[in-house]
């Protein structure tokens, strides 16, 4: 016989986890509520947590969201996402989405075409049948995501045109992260993020203190010429960053990866194209650095971005988000 427990951090210290979930994330991440599914020794076998009070309405539907699901097999993880919808249910909402730990600001999504490219950094990754389980329960794809791989970057690259010329009579320039002094760039980043991502699929606004305890390290840690930063009159207007694929070191000794993580730009008609520059010069930056291979990472298969990036690379993985009505 198999139970269901509403579990705290603590609680996890009387258990046997057979899920390898740290129990420190309950609290780090805001659940509303987390549960797990116990055998009759007391062996973790499934969980989830469910988030509802803050999460992104879709189409103006009350949504709750599924996350950090994990079951050693599709029994246990049924009774998981069973729960999980009564309990989102409950709480007034009409659709559940998932997998996203509260909100897109976090991990979500599953891998559902694998292909043969190795994982990446920064990538999230899941067992295959997770997918499996959903669609098995209820759950269908409500948005889908691609990741693609240039392995040619040196020949193969976005056509610029005169958008230089273009943006240069805008006296927009393009740069480095400001190392000195990078608190105003990474405020700049800030704000164009929050314009550039607002009307995004289920975006939730992130606070500057908790966007700088996120991300701010991370960026600091990139080398400046993958971190490039437009300005125009001295505003930051855009921005595309791009860690090297540190995961490399696993299985090879050299990293000549980069991983194109994030491109946005102000939503102002006047930086049309300002895009296709910035990656430009971020492909000229990695060529000199040695790199020969660029992925454009986890991109809404809607996006601009993808659209840049299909013009000189192909799908390497494709990725669903999934979501079930729970109206009666």
């Amino acid at each position: 016989m198999n139970d269901i427990f509403d579990m705290q951090p603590t609680d996890y210290e009387s258990v046997i986890d057979r899920t390898g979930f740290d129990p420190d994330r309950i609290d780090a991440e805001d659940c509303d509520q987390h549960f797990a599914v116990l055998d009759y020794r007391k062996q973790i076998r499934a969980r989830c947590s469910i988030w509802w009070r803050d999460a992104a309405r879709v189409n103006g539907i009350p949504t709750g969201t599924i996350g950090h699901y994990a079951a050693t097999d599709e029994s246990f993880g049924a009774a998981a996402l069973e729960h999980a919808c009564r309990e989102l249910k409950n709480r007034g909402c009409e659709l559940a989405v998932g997998p996203m730990d509260g909100n897109t600001w976090r991990r979500y999504r599953f891998i559902t075409e694998r292909g043969t490219c190795k994982p990446f950094f920064l990538e999230p990754d899941n067992p295959d049948e997770y997918p499996i389980h959903f669609n098995r329960h209820g759950f269908g794809p409500i948005a889908s995501y691609v990741s693609e791989i240039n392995p040619a970057m040196a020949s193969r690259q976005p056509d610029i045109g005169n958008l230089r010329e273009k943006m240069a009579a805008q006296n927009i320039s393009i740069t480095s992260l400001d190392v000195v002094n990078p608190d105003n760039d990474l405020d700049g980043i800030y704000a164009v993020v929050c314009q550039s991502f607002k009307d995004a699929f289920m975006y939730t606004p992130l606070d500057r203190d908790n966007y700088r305890q996120m991300y701010a390290p991370l960026l600091r840690e990139v080398d400046p010429r993958l971190l490039l930063v437009a300005r125009q009159e001295g505003e930051v207007v855009g921005f595309v960053f791009s860690p090297p694929d540190l995961l490399q070191k696993s299985y090879q000794d050299q990293v000549d990866a980069i991983v194109i993580k994030t491109i946005a730009i102000l939503p102002r008609k006047e930086l049309s194209g300002l895009g296709r520059v910035l990656i430009v010069d971020l492909l000229k930056n990695a060529l000199d650095m040695g790199f020969t291979t660029a992925i454009s990472a986890l991109m809404h298969t809607d996006n601009r971005s993808q659209k840049i990036s299909s013009n000189c690379a192909g799908p390497m993985r494709r990725y669903s988000l999934f979501a079930r009505e729970l109206r009666s």
